[in-house]
């Protein structure tokens, strides 16, 4: 071959190369073009998210991804293990006055103290880790019977709604045997008790007590939870505000404890004032002395199987609406005498140092005689009801102390001396009812 021939056919080699080159470069360059922007996308969106992610201390925390509709993906609950669980506050049906009561007198203004009591919101105790709630008031006119402290759900298909309470609320707890309603007043009253509201833990505890479903050993419990509440709110000389049972009172030039009494209208006798004052001679009040009034009216159930004897707060016709106040000890009648059924303090038989005559053989005791069996106080009972048969039954002391618990007087209900001397004060002629159950 020739040397211009080798010379041409090297030259449309390289045209040849450079073709191929030209179109392997082309098909790259296309399938860059492919390929880069969405990589530049997806990167673009990276370093968004991280950029908008980006808290001020540093922190990247991924952004979420926008679900798709239809396929949204279960959120993830991230739990705050600082935290104490949230616990919503149940509040408790609590009734209170729903009856008109005529006013003035005795019953009528403690019966207005009621209402007054009954107007005024109490609001739950605020729990840790949650937002502050709403005031929530005391329902104080509905029945304590009824089951609404846990309300049942709504039905949501057709049909009427079964009546009455859920199982649920109705079946004993196996720890107290108190159904799961009256733990719910329970652990109510425990709470407004540490969070500082004892006028709100008495009332609870009060419900719960006088429940029917309560148990032995709670109702025991009870009694020594709202007893100690008492203490200071009935029988020490603080006044607590908003408590329908006390007021603070200013003595006035010409005061003494029985016309305070008097005319404050309390339903108790002058002698509570200087008990629960602490006043050492009733003779020595000063003008612009503060001293604390304790309001009526007052009531006892005596328990014959468990010789005791506890003292109630509240209007005498509505006992399931009464306050529990505190207990004492009380001997009955031999061989089961006392009475079962309902009476009044009858009028003019509350009575200081009485004589007495022995009802079965006549023998007469002096109200000064030692041997006088029933002691400095003597409040006496007429019966209502099926009970109005029964006369000549009371409330007195005693000077056996040793037969407190047991069965040894006529009849009556006898009780120690320091105790018979505050129930005497606290009882009203005609107004406080007396209870005898078995």
């Amino acid at each position: 071959m020739s040397r211009s021939n080798r010379k041409a056919n090297n030259n449309t080699q390289k045209i040849g190369i450079t073709i191929a080159v030209v179109v392997v470069g082309l098909g790259l360059v296309f399938a860059a073009i492919q390929y880069l922007p969405s990589k530049a996308k997806t990167a673009g969106t990276t370093a968004g998210t991280k950029a908008d992610s980006t808290d001020p201390s540093g922190v990247v925390v991924p952004k979420a991804a926008t679900p798709l509709v239809g396929n949204e993906p279960k959120k993830e609950t991230v739990k705050d293990l600082t935290a104490k669980p949230k616990v919503t506050p149940t509040t408790p049906a609590v009734v209170g006055p729903s009856k008109d009561v005529p006013t003035g007198g005795v019953l009528g203004t403690a019966v207005d103290k009621v209402k007054e009591a009954a107007a005024t919101p109490v609001s739950p105790s605020p729990v840790a880790g949650s937002a502050d709630p709403k005031p929530t008031p005391i329902d104080v006119t509905k029945d304590p019977s009824a089951p609404t402290v846990v309300p049942a759900p709504k039905p949501t298909g057709t049909g009427a709604p079964a009546a009455g309470p859920t199982p649920s609320e109705t079946a004993p707890l196996p720890s107290t045997g108190s159904t799961n309603q009256v733990r719910s007043l329970i652990e109510a009253g425990d709470r407004a008790a540490s969070s500082g509201k004892p006028l709100e833990a008495r009332v609870v505890y009060s419900r719960a007590l006088l429940n029917p479903d309560v148990s032995k050993s709670d109702a025991a419990s009870l009694r020594d939870k709202a007893g100690k509440l008492n203490k200071e709110l009935v029988f020490s000389p603080k006044v607590t505000a908003g408590d329908p049972l006390s007021e603070v009172y200013t003595v006035a030039s010409g005061d003494a404890l029985e016309r305070i009494a008097k005319k404050r209208d309390l339903g108790t006798h002058a002698a509570l004032i200087q008990r629960i004052n602490g006043i050492a001679n009733p003779k020595s009040l000063q003008i612009g002395q503060k001293i604390k009034l304790v309001r009526g009216p007052f009531h006892a159930v005596v328990s014959k199987s468990e010789y005791r004897l506890d003292l109630f707060w509240g209007s005498p016709d509505e006992p399931q609406e009464w306050l529990y106040i505190r207990s004492f000890p009380v001997g009955t009648g031999v061989d089961n005498g006392t009475p079962v059924g309902t009476f009044l303090v009858k009028k003019n038989s509350k009575l200081k140092d009485p004589d007495w005559t022995n009802p079965k053989t006549g023998e007469k005791f002096d109200n000064s005689d030692p041997m006088n069996p029933i002691g400095e106080y003597w409040l006496g009972w007429e019966g209502q009801g099926s009970a109005a048969v029964y006369t000549g039954f009371g409330l007195h002391g005693t000077i056996d102390p040793s037969s407190i618990g047991s069965q040894k007087s006529l009849g009556c209900v006898r009780m120690a001396d320091e105790d018979i001397a505050t129930v005497w004060e606290m009882l009203t002629e005609q107004i406080s009812v007396v209870k005898v159950i078995p």
